[in-house]
């Protein structure tokens, strides 16, 4: 028999493996049609769990975080109680409805002060204080605890849920998609970096320029032009969600800034945890994909978790409207242990800034084109088929 040869993944037509998904073009309407978004509130949205925070960056007691949903229309306090535990709350006062934290994205409160009329609730949620109770007839305080919103943890992220009683527990939600992950050492890295920003192009728009690498020789001229493949390989689908690798170029010639940054940062991923016997880091690259950079995992419909070798990222998209969109960018490492680690560091939060930079550069533009309706579908690459998976679950949930 004539001996087997192994497909280069960057080589490979993934669309072969995934005849379900079809070839056709894909319609612009998901992007721009207010009854569409419509929809996807009810029946994506309503539906599923969406990434909020680590708890890692609530780490002492009164230590908070809000999320304003507005796919919800709603706002939540995720903060953590004086025993300990991490809870989340809808952010309205229980006397006339006024929000209890009206500024920032988290702070360090040892109860919350309700700047209308002076109520006060405990970090547990309970009612502590109402100023001349007296006056309210029949009035039991025990009866008007802050609402909890629908709340799960799993490795130290924190999960909403818009309904009081999800069908499915987050893990369930998750699937597959978490079990290589669950080796993944979260709870050992710090948050480094944080950066959002509201932008006028629908989820959708944004999530895709985050889901193919076909980009990478144009809107990363600047950054990344060598450092990346222009394209991703190991496209693995979980149900809803959908995960891949992004490997390092293996022409990829470093500038000196970035020889300095990667000497600097080789302890990142050695010095608190060991790779695995596979010479792995613990976690990542589950196909074991030469030249690994990082590993994308889009926890279905908005949330991404990206793992590499002594860090990850996460990337929040939170709708807003049909043609805008809230974004989070989150970054976590391993602790540095010396100043040489920590210069390095410094130097890759920058470059990953200017890459997020560069990818949000185009999503306005984008939405803008799609808006004129000069573009009735999209045709899509090979490489492009994480976009067309996207769309495959979102119009089979709409349809029932």
């Amino acid at each position: 028999m004539p001996e087997l040869q192994a497909v280069n993944p960057l080589d490979r037509f993934y669309s072969e493996d995934h005849p379900e998904l079809g070839s056709d073009p894909v319609p612009t309407e998901p992007y721009v049609s207010q009854s569409y978004f419509e929809q996807e509130r009810d029946k994506v949205f309503r539906q599923s769990w969406l990434l909020a925070c680590h708890e890692s960056e609530i780490p002492k007691p009164g230590d908070f975080v809000v999320k304003d949903a507005a796919i919800f229309n709603a706002s939540v306090v995720i903060v953590r109680g004086r025993d300990g535990m991490v809870r989340a709350f809808h952010n309205v006062c229980r006397h006339r409805g006024n929000k209890l934290v009206c500024t920032g994205e988290a702070g360090h409160a040892e109860a919350f002060f309700c700047k209308f009329h002076g109520w006060t609730f405990a970090l547990d949620g309970r009612l502590r204080g109402v100023p001349e109770q007296d006056r309210f007839p029949a009035f039991d305080k025990s009866q008007h605890a802050l609402k909890p919103f629908s709340m799960q943890m799993w490795k130290g992220f924190v999960f909403l849920h818009p309904q009081a009683n999800p069908k499915q527990s987050l893990r369930d939600y998750l699937g597959t998609l978490a079990d290589p992950l669950e080796a993944f050492p979260f709870e050992q890295m710090r948050l480094m970096a944080n950066y959002s920003g509201t932008l006028r192009s629908n989820w959708k728009v944004a999530i895709n320029a985050f889901q193919e690498a076909y980009h990478v020789p144009t809107v990363h001229a600047v950054s990344a032009r060598t450092l990346f493949v222009s394209r991703l390989c190991d496209f693995r689908f979980h149900g809803p969600h959908r995960a891949m690798t992004l490997p390092i170029s293996p022409d990829f010639k470093p500038k000196p800034v970035e020889i300095l940054s990667s000497r600097f940062t080789t302890g990142m991923s050695q010095d608190a945890v060991d790779k695995s016997d596979a010479g792995g880091f613990p976690g990542t690259n589950p196909c074991g994909t030469a030249n690994f950079s990082f590993d994308i995992n889009i926890v279905f419909p908005s949330s991404f978790i990206d793992v590499g070798e002594g860090y990850y990222f996460t990337y929040e998209f939170w709708p807003v409207q049909v043609d805008e969109v809230h974004f989070v960018m989150k970054l976590y490492a391993l602790p540095a242990r010396k100043w040489s680690q920590r210069i390095g560091q410094e130097l890759s939060r920058i470059f990953l800034r200017e890459g997020i930079s560069e990818d949000l550069s185009t999503l306005e533009s984008t939405q803008e084109g799609l808006r004129s309706g000069a573009l009735p579908d999209m045709i899509l690459s090979d490489q492009e088929i994480a976009i067309r998976h996207q769309y495959r679950i979102i119009e089979g949930m709409l349809r029932g």
